[in-house]
């Protein structure tokens, strides 16, 4: 008999995508999403994304999202 385990990570792994999918499916919504990355050098940068249009940016700073925002909805 051979017993064999799968580690925690593939685990881990395994959650967050059924999570992600989960999220992606049932939390859609029609408002812009914006989120903060930080790339290899460390420097934070900002993601916009409309899933209205599939329009998605990148930006360096917080003002730029809100003028990209403001240019693409009228308040």
């Amino acid at each position: 008999m051979r017993i064999s385990f799968i580690s925690n990570n593939f685990w881990d792994a395994l959650v967050k995508a059924f999570q992600n999918l989960a999220q992606t499916t049932f939390n859609q919504s029609d408002e812009v999403r914006v989120w903060q990355k930080t790339d290899r050098f460390g420097n934070a940068y900002w993601c916009v994304y409309d899933p209205k249009t599939g329009r998605s940016a990148h930006f360096g700073s917080e003002v730029e999202v809100m003028s990209w925002i403001e240019t693409h909805y009228y308040f």
